[in-house]
Formats: structure tokens, sequence, C-alpha cells
């Protein structure tokens, strides 16, 4: 006995399907946003090298492994990511099932606190406390990178992150990309794309 699949369902006189992109359409970018699985969050006292770049954790990979799942069931072309050990080593999870190897991005990393301070320098004992303290409130009510000291200015930030989104979507128009990068990335190609701060 052949089983045969039921009948497509006919088209609306007026369908939203092909402009909100509802169909499987011939030259239509695909972007999949994925921040990096767990980092493995240092211990001890604090030591900005060993916060700056560290490795996923064992629940990390895990959380990679998961996505892979989910990513391994759909058509990917490409996968890319950030040059940093947390998105590096989940994109590979990733890429894996679909035999492809990342391709690395270096505009789309993290943003880049600390920047400008010498190896192992604290940031905390080149400022006043309270004006510490003072930047570390203004920073939970605004969210704006300009407050972390010594860090990379959020002007700075949404420009870097903007060309390299824009140079990633020009380089594979019409594919499936999925890109894993960071918390900070994708909300700032986000608020550039909806026009927010």
């Amino acid at each position: 006995m052949t089983v045969k699949p039921p009948p497509k369902s006919p088209e609306p006189p007026f369908s939203v399907r092909a402009p909100f992109l509802l169909l499987e359409e011939e030259g239509v970018t695909r972007l999949t946003l994925v921040r990096h699985a767990q980092q493995d969050y240092p211990h001890g006292d604090y030591d900005p090298a060993e916060w700056e770049d560290p490795p996923l954790s064992g629940l990390g990979r895990m959380q990679a492994m998961a996505a892979s799942t989910h990513l391994g069931e759909q058509d990917v072309d490409v996968v890319a990511c950030s040059t940093m050990r947390r998105a590096m080593e989940t994109a590979q999870i990733i890429a894996s099932p679909h035999e492809l190897e990342p391709v690395v991005r270096p505009d789309l990393v993290e943003i880049q606190s600390y920047r400008d301070l010498e190896p192992g320098v604290d940031p905390r004992d080149l400022m006043d406390p309270e004006e510490w303290q003072a930047r570390e409130d203004q920073f939970v009510k605004r969210v704006m990178w300009d407050l972390i000291p010594f860090s990379e200015g959020s002007t700075a930030f949404r420009e870097r992150v903007r060309r390299g989104f824009d140079a990633l979507l020009a380089e594979y128009p019409g594919q499936h990309i999925v890109l894993v990068s960071h918390g900070g990335v994708i909300n700032a190609f986000l608020g550039d794309i909806l026009g927010i701060e």
C-alpha cells in the first residue's frame, strides 16, 4: 500500500506568506542568531585575563549540543562565529552535524570591556570607589557601554557590529547563516535595526 501525502492548501486570494517569508523562497537570506553557550566562570581573585576569553563550562557544552541537535535538523549553509573561545567552541559543535567549518568573524566579538588597561590590572584600583559605584548604578539603569570605565564606547561598538553583520550577510546572500556570537553583539544589532539605544 502506498501512502500519498495530503494535498497542499491552496493560496488564499491575498496571501501574507510571501511578504512575511513564510514560504521557502529562492534567494532569501536566513540568519539564525545564537548566543554562545555558558562560559566557564573563573574562581578566586578577580583576574581580567581569566574573564576576557574563557572556554565553555560543562553545562555550556551540553547547551551547545542541544542547539546542535535542533539546528542539525535544518538546512544550514554557513556557521559563523566571533574569535572568542566560547563562541568558537559553540559554533564547532553546531557546525559538526552539517560537516561545516565555522567562519570566524573578528568584528563580531563581544564589547571590549577594559580594553584600555594593561594586562593584570584591576580597573577598580584606578578609580575612586564612589565614582565606580555611581557608574555601576547608572549602567544598571541605562545599560550604556560608555559608562564602563576603560571600555569600548557604545557608538564604536554598534558601528563595529553593524559592519560585521553587513559584511557577513553580503558574503553569503540567499543562504541560511547561523551566527554564534555574544549577548552584547546581538543586542547591538537588533537595537540598530529597531532604532533603539
